[in-house]
């Protein structure tokens, strides 16, 4: 069994190598995209079919230049994930292990297992499949934005819309604000971070989910224990499987023919939106029929633990905020680099120094949230890729200009 915590916390890697991904391919849209609109009104203002083009056979430059740096980013991937799965294979089957150990029996470890090792290995690569679907999209999603960004920028200049300049200007911001997303079948969608951290903490639960049952039917037991939160999803708040608050925090019997307790079946596990479905951090394992240290969960008071929960969401809100802003910062700060000439250099400098000035305000909001609910500051959750302390500096200086040019003490 896998604690809700570690679940959470089981993704952090590879969604620390999906943001460096991701802030690769806006800093890659932005610096092309600004020397492509960038080389001058006499050159934007060609006719429509030639600037098409031109933009077509550079958006496929830069699909294969992303295409190229996936090969780099899939390896780091590879291994994050066999770690991450070997150590929570591991994990769950230690809890586990102690039931049957205090039952008098013998299970084997996991690495002795190859039924258990071929279980794990299959949700791996099922997961690694899942990470190639999403950066091969990101990848598509990048060249189609660079398009959709040059030739919005293109029929502004053309029509009058905007000046050229500007033209520039909301390119940029356009893309620094949005980012390239994932798109699903079902038509949502998602930064290709949330994507890959949703994926894999799915592919865990269900690997160490499939080797616990796996390690029940070896050692012929029957008895489940199943994991709760605060937090957790109500669905149509009915008794089904997608309620994961009516079936956490309980004990089952897998064979479903235990009269003390309830069958096992009843907590969808196996199906998308039951336990151990898409995004759940609920987990599993043996027990004694006696101890549950989730059952408080249920009964205790709820009142109290609900409003730490509320806080803590609103924590986490905080901080996706920061980490976009910081996002936007480093887009930005991209189109100045590669301005064309000093009148978009400052135009796009007035647009990082406002933003800068936002992450300053941001900052210092968290911090006072953090003081007034007696929350520690989680300062790793505030980082992004390449956000270092020149990057901070920076982002210093940038507010300071635009707090003196607005008479802001």
């Amino acid at each position: 069994m896998l604690s809700p915590e570690y679940l959470r916390q089981i993704t952090e890697g590879s969604e620390q190598i999906a943001e460096e991904l991701h802030q690769y391919i806006i800093s890659e849209i932005v610096s092309r995209m600004v020397a492509r609109i960038g080389r001058g009104e006499d050159y934007i203002l060609t006719n429509a079919d030639a600037w098409r083009i031109r933009t077509l056979q550079e958006s496929g430059e830069l699909l294969e230049d992303i295409l190229t740096e996936l090969s780099r980013y899939t390896k780091r991937e590879q291994q994050e994930l066999l770690e991450a799965f070997e150590d929570a294979g591991i994990t769950a089957l230690d809890y586990d292990d102690k039931i049957y150990k205090a039952a008098g029996l013998s299970p084997v470890p996991l690495e002795q297992s190859p039924a258990m090792i071929r279980l794990m290995e299959r949700n791996m690569l099922a997961t690694m499949g899942e990470w190639k679907n999403f950066t091969r999209t990101t990848a598509n999603a990048a060249q189609r934005l660079y398009i959709e960004q040059c030739d919005l920028a293109y029929n502004h200049v053309m029509t009058g819309a905007v000046g050229y300049t500007q033209a520039i200007k909301e390119a940029v911001n356009n893309v620094v604000s949005d980012g390239v997303t994932v798109t699903y079948p079902s038509g949502r969608k998602d930064t290709i971070e949330t994507a890959v951290a949703r994926s894999v903490r799915t592919g865990v639960a269900q690997a160490t989910g499939d080797i616990s049952l796996k390690r029940m039917e070896e050692m012929d037991w029957d008895l489940i224990l199943v994991s709760a939160h605060m937090g957790a999803r109500t669905g149509d708040g009915g008794q089904n499987p997608g309620n994961h608050s009516s079936w956490q925090g309980k004990i089952y019997s897998r064979s479903g023919k235990n009269k003390k307790f309830p069958p096992f079946s009843l907590t969808g596990y196996g199906t998308a939106s039951g336990l151990s479905g898409v995004n759940c951090r609920h987990s599993f394992g043996a027990s004694d029929g006696e101890f549950n240290p989730y059952a408080e969960l249920s009964t205790q008071d709820k009142a109290n633990k609900g409003k730490q929960y509320e806080k803590e969401q609103r924590q986490r809100a905080y901080e996706r905020r920061i980490r976009k802003t910081k996002r936007e910062v480093l887009g930005l700060q991209a189109g100045v680099d590669n301005a064309p000439n000093e009148k978009a250099k400052f135009a796009l400098q007035q647009d990082l120094d406002r933003k800068s000035y936002l992450l300053q305000k941001q900052n210092a909001a968290y911090k006072d949230y953090c003081k007034q609910n007696d929350l520690r500051e989680l300062q790793d959750r505030l980082m992004i890729a390449k956000w270092n302390r020149q990057n901070a500096a920076k982002a210093r200086g940038a507010a300071k200009r635009y707090k003196t040019a607005k008479g802001i003490d």
